[in-house]
């Protein structure tokens, strides 16, 4: 049986949807993950308990859900880190790394011009990304770090769609 570990944001939405399916094993879904703040202390806080949850649940099948982004930023030093824990102290475990989620984040910051558009984005929708989580689920090969690609596309044009869409 696939378990969420708490359930909230897009991904936790859309995962809710499937929660309960079954797998080969039980398998937690651990999918949350503070990104609005991005701060050193903020993502040491959540890097700590994603360690509590590993020690307790070490016997277990858990699915750790990651990021592709290579930004400068704690968010992405601490989900790296995370990733080598589970991987350490969990046999069963297996890391997912998505590209940027369509919907709220930087297509939020677009529609209020919170950022600007630089270079190429790779985007994939939630819906896509659930689907990917619940294929791996009961995944049982020596591989332990599953890459999800999304659609790559310019950031410009992905700012024009979303301003253009905001003023119709």
């Amino acid at each position: 049986m696939i378990h969420l570990v708490n359930g909230r944001g897009q991904l936790g939405s859309e995962l809710k949807k499937y929660s309960g399916s079954q797998a080969l094993n039980d398998v937690y879904v651990y999918h949350t993950w503070s990104v609005q703040n991005k701060t050193e202390k903020e993502q040491k806080q959540e890097y700590k308990k994603f360690q509590k949850f590993v020690d307790v649940h070490a016997e277990e099948k858990i699915i750790f859900i990651s990021t592709k982004s290579q930004r400068e930023t704690w968010y992405t030093h601490y989900k790296q880190l995370a990733e080598a824990y589970v991987l350490m102290h969990c046999e069963a475990s297996l890391v997912i790394r998505f590209p940027t989620f369509v919907g709220k984040g930087i297509v939020e910051k677009f529609k209020n011009n919170d950022a600007k558009p630089y270079g190429e984005m790779e985007l994939i929708s939630v819906e896509a990304a659930a689907r990917s989580v619940i294929d791996v689920s009961s995944y049982d090969g020596i591989q332990k770090c599953i890459v999800v690609d999304g659609d790559k596309i310019s950031a410009e044009l992905v700012y024009n769609l979303v301003k253009r869409e905001n003023n119709v």
